[in-house]
């Protein structure tokens, strides 16, 4: 088995003449036409393979991936030729693979048909070879485009590989993107609008180096597919999920902060923070929208149009006001959304890829011999140590949240928020209770999700003065108002419920 360790990108086709421009070396085209296969319950994809039957120039080739070797930046292959144009079983049955189709038939799934140029790059000691594929992918009659370029290390320092991307992406807008044209195809294939992400497995032997960099890889497989969902469709669901990556994986880098210390993944850290900054106003207003207005409107009475009753004058004023300041939430939102889509679509998030990739795969934690032995560790180890401050923390910060001004609570929350993807990442190293992790894990998502509601209460007065003060009308500044008044009751009832989860919480057992 040989592995490869590649990036991948994204690009407009019309960028392909640029990148070429940059890339010195041998060159050679080619057309690819592959067919991949499954079963017909695709048992191959759910046990993370790929199987493909391609026509290029060297012949006819069957070639099984694995995203399950080394990460999503490494990946296990296993490729021969082979004479016709269905898979050969007896290939298949000395691999991995072989237990997944236990002998089921394999059916086409999808096919691709792409021309790729390659160019063989020496650069700093280092053999890189770009491979720059047009084409498109087919399944019953549905068509994608296909665009991207890989860059995959034949020989020396995977920094070099992320150097030479570096370049590339200062004169061509690179997007990376850890999704294989299988799960393109499979998407495709299935009418999925967006395929399953990848969730890292952690086995109770994993080293806590091998833990950080398979929850980074996820976490980054994450953000950018999270970002390309928000570039095709932007809506609310969208920018919640990529808000909540950008979060989750910055939290990772907290949690293994003994590992994340150096100025480069301080940097990362300090980007992902910006672009959760930039989707913030997006996400608020949408909460907003969803909970607060829309069910104002909607519980009002239809009013009878054609004869108004002069009774009703007061609340036909209030409906006027409503509709005025929904205008300017409107207006509010168009304007945030635009904001987040300029961050996805920059030059800066683009980077911020780039460098998070570099820094999992090529940092200096990974080969300092000051972290050896933190890296050795064995992760359940370091697990239960993280885990065990985080709860001890929240527990003794959460004793009586009344006392606790709107800051402290919201600070309690993002630590409860952390220790929740915390645990989420870092259960599977603990599985022998399974029932009492499943209990905990509820009781800290009740009560981040609980001390959420808190602090969505108070910024709610703020956000509707500012939307309504951006308008300049008075009936907007009506509405918001009323929109918010009683703010305080709600906030004790608010308060009774994140205290009853905070007990809860408190008296869970842990389970590692």
């Amino acid at each position: 088995m040989d592995h490869e360790i590649e990036l991948k990108f994204l690009i407009a086709p019309e960028a392909s003449n640029v990148i070429l421009a940059r890339l010195e070396g041998r060159e050679a085209v080619r057309q690819l036409d592959a067919t991949y296969f499954d079963t017909v319950d695709h048992a191959l994809r759910r046990a993370g393979f790929g199987l493909r039957i391609r026509d290029g120039e060297n012949g006819r080739k069957q070639t099984l991936k694995s995203a399950s070797s080394g990460g999503v930046f490494a990946r296990g292959e296993w490729e021969s030729a082979v004479e016709g144009p269905e898979p050969d079983r007896a290939l298949l049955a000395a691999t991995p693979a072989a237990k997944a189709v236990n002998g089921d038939t394999l059916v086409p799934v999808f096919a691709t048909s792409v021309r790729r140029v390659t160019r063989l790059i020496e650069r700093d000691g280092a053999t890189i070879e770009a491979a720059l594929d047009q084409g498109e992918l087919l399944a019953d009659g549905r068509r994608a485009g296909v665009s991207e370029l890989e860059l995959e290390l034949k020989a020396g320092e995977p920094r070099v590989l992320f150097d030479l991307a570096r370049d590339l992406a200062a004169h061509a807008p690179l997007r990376l993107s850890l999704v294989s044209k299988a799960e393109r195809g499979y998407a495709l294939a299935l009418g999925e609008a967006e395929g399953p992400r990848a969730e890292a497995v952690l086995t109770p032997d994993a080293a806590t180096g091998e833990a950080l960099q398979a929850l980074g890889r996820a976490a980054l497989d994450r953000l950018c597919a999270a970002a390309e969902a928000l570039r095709a469709r932007p809506g609310p669901e969208r920018v919640h999920k990529l808000r909540v990556a950008a979060r989750r994986f910055r939290a990772l880098l907290s949690t293994f902060k003994i590992l994340a210390a150096d100025p480069a993944a301080r940097h990362v850290k300090a980007e992902l923070k910006w672009l959760a900054d930039a989707l913030g106003a997006a996400r608020n207003l949408d909460v907003f929208i969803a909970d607060v207005w829309r069910p104002a409107v909607e519980g009002r009475p239809a009013q009878d149009q054609a004869a108004p009753d002069p009774l009703d004058a007061a609340a036909q004023d209030e409906a006027r006001a409503l509709a005025t300041f929904g205008r300017a939430l409107l207006a509010a939102q168009t304007d945030a959304y635009a904001t987040a889509g300029e961050a996805v679509d920059s030059a800066r998030f683009r980077a911020l890829a780039i460098d998070a990739a570099a820094w999992l795969e090529a940092g200096g934690w990974t080969t300092d011999k000051g972290l050896a032995k933190i890296r050795a560790r064995p992760a359940a180890d370091f697990a239960a140590e993280a885990l065990d401050k985080a709860r001890r923390r929240i527990r003794k910060d959460g004793r009586d949240l009344a006392a606790l001004s709107p800051e402290d609570r919201h600070r309690l929350r993002i630590r409860g928020k952390k220790l929740r993807y915390a645990v989420e990442d870092l259960g599977g190293l603990f599985p022998d209770h399974p029932k009492r992790r499943t209990r905990f894990v509820a009781a800290t998502r009740d009560l981040q999700e609980a001390l959420g509601l808190l602090n969505d209460q108070a910024g709610r007065e703020a956000l509707a003065r500012e939307v309504a003060t951006s308008c300049e009308d008075p009936e907007a500044a009506f509405a918001a108002g009323r929109l918010t008044a009683g703010g305080a009751d709600h906030e004790a009832e608010l308060l009774a419920e994140a205290q009853g989860a905070y007990v809860t919480f408190a008296e869970a057992r842990r389970f590692w």
